[in-house]
């Protein structure tokens, strides 16, 4: 009988040593994750507590079209780059390819055709390809719902003239709200473009260094813990780039599976609500 204690006793230390140990840091990017996950300031950034409504977080349910949103039964993330191809899109591109991730790609045309070969790795690699536009300039692209239209369909015709694909997906510039009205989400819907906001906005615009792990992970487990699918927003940054490997390693580790967003994939929007209108030059 004591035996049998000293070898129960025994089997637990072993299992809560291996426990214990969390992730073997045996490579850099294992230390650095591990290095971030210890530190203080690893919880909810307090810039993103002041964001603007169309920027904050969505979990309710009513963000999304019709509704609802997919339940996060798989543990799926949506990895979203904005404002590419740049000089960090490669060093983008390798790292999903070193953790087997997939990313969707919404692009400015005029970056597209000075690019084209990253472009084509892009789809080679296997990720989703979309359209941002080509000036990225509110008060160009939101003038009126053919000028919208006119910059879409022509970042379209680049990127099928590079690449052979024709992608519907689209990601207007700074989001749909407040600029995008009834009366252009109509136009843009009748020419078969699909819209995609984001429910987690990393902020990689605007914070340094690692700071946007923090608001990233804050804003996924909320909306884990609201049963909500997280849509990533990010740019092709070289800051965004560096870090990468820290916000990948953390969501491997946590069981998620990066997924691309597909043409037939459920879109999220941004809601109106009573806050879209058209730009002040226009009023």
């Amino acid at each position: 009988m004591k035996k049998l204690i000293l070898f129960i006793f025994l089997g637990c230390l072993v299992v809560f040593y291996a426990c214990s140990k969390d992730l073997e840091p045996n490579d850099k990017t294992a230390e650095l994750y591990l290095e971030y996950k210890n530190s203080p300031g690893a919880e909810l950034h307090p810039e993103y507590k002041d964001l603007p409504d169309s920027r904050k977080t969505k979990s309710d349910k009513s963000e999304a079209n019709n509704g609802s949103v997919s339940p996060n039964v798989e543990k799926t993330v949506y990895l979203t780059f904005d404002d590419g191809p740049t000089s960090a899109t490669t060093d983008i591109l390798d790292t999903l390819h070193q953790f087997n991730a997939k990313a969707t790609f919404f692009m400015l045309e005029p970056s597209m055709r000075e690019s084209p070969e990253v472009v084509d790795k892009i789809v080679e690699q296997g990720h989703a390809v979309g359209l941002h536009g080509v000036t990225h300039d509110i008060n160009h692209f939101y003038k009126s719902e053919q000028s919208a239209l006119k910059e879409l369909t022509t970042a379209q015709e680049t990127l099928q003239q590079i690449t052979g694909v024709r992608s519907n997906l689209i990601r207007t510039p700074y989001g749909s709200v407040p600029y995008l009205t009834k009366s252009y989400r109509e136009v843009l819907d009748s020419n078969g473009f699909k819209l995609w906001d984001w429910n987690v906005d990393s902020r990689d615009w605007s914070l340094s260094s690692d700071q946007y792990l923090d608001t990233v992970i804050g804003q996924i487990e909320e909306l884990v813990n609201a049963g909500v699918t997280p849509i990533i927003l990010m740019h092709d940054k070289q800051n965004t780039a560096d870090h990468l490997s820290i916000l990948l390693t953390y969501l491997s580790e946590h069981g998620f599976q990066t997924k691309k967003i597909e043409e037939n994939t459920q879109p999220y929007n941004f809601n109106c609500y009573q806050r879209c209108h058209r730009i002040s030059t226009q009023q």
